[in-house]
């Protein structure tokens, strides 16, 4: 009987020794953002990867939920999840429950047109004094000097819209990420027939950390950069950038 109890003690020891050395897991709440990261991509996609990759470097698992935006944000806030992943936003509001990690990658905004056409981009009021009409998506935040001009635009919900709208001749332009519409065409066949007319902005892409959520978030926060900035050192974000073709 004794004996028996040692060997259930000595179980018990091991168990406890086991859970106090799991990984912590933290879990991610996004929507769909290709190509930078999706829920049909391998991995999720390169952003997802290497947030994971951070993650395990820095001792957490993760776990993964796609939702739409506005509930990934509600969720987020409430502190039902540990991260948001990709996000463009710094504002005060969001501030309060939302602590902003460290760069991955920077998306890079502009103009799209067709290659045959011969429109050189010199600045704003050229463009508006030539009555160039642009392609936006509705809700999206668009750079604040391009807004200011009151150039003339077109808005849509989707930006495939605005491309194929650009592929047709029914505008001149599209205001779009620039990895983003070169994944398009791809989709489309059609990227031969665009090209790249002017950067106008470049927008660093995080993550958010839950303020709200159980746990340091102080911790994690810091455990993150420190794991991200392991993965740079190395090379591995660039290297994972150039697998899934993100010009960077």
């Amino acid at each position: 009987m004794k004996r028996l109890f040692f060997y259930l003690t000595v179980i018990s020891v091991i168990t406890c020794s086991l859970q106090s050395y799991a990984n912590e897991q933290i879990r991610i709440c996004t929507n769909s953002y290709e190509p930078y990261y999706g829920e049909n991509m391998a991995d999720f996609g390169p952003f997802i990867k290497i947030t994971v990759l951070a993650l395990k470097e820095a001792g957490y698992d993760a776990e993964v939920k796609f939702l739409p935006w506005l509930r990934c944000l509600n969720e987020g806030k409430k502190g039902i999840f540990d991260m948001i992943v990709g996000v463009w936003w710094l504002n005060t509001e969001r501030e309060s429950w939302t602590a902003y990690t460290d760069g991955i990658l920077e998306n890079e905004v502009g103009l799209y047109k067709r290659k045959y056409d011969k429109l050189v981009f010199k600045n704003y009021a050229d463009l508006k004094e030539k009555n160039v009409v642009v392609g936006t998506v509705h809700g999206y935040i668009n750079p604040e000097s391009f807004v200011q001009t009151g150039i003339k635009t077109e808005q849509v919900t989707k930006d495939l819209q605005n491309m194929e709208k650009l592929l047709a001749n029914r505008i001149r332009l599209v205001l779009v990420d620039k990895n983003l519409g070169a994944y398009l065409l791809k989709k489309q066949g059609e990227e031969n027939e665009i090209e790249w007319l002017v950067t106008l902005q470049k927008i660093p892409l995080r993550n958010g950390i839950m303020k709200n959520a159980k746990g340091d978030w102080v911790k994690k926060l810091d455990d993150f950069n420190n794991g991200l900035w392991i993965l740079k050192e190395q090379g591995v974000v660039e290297k994972i950038l150039k697998e899934y073709d993100i010009q960077f």
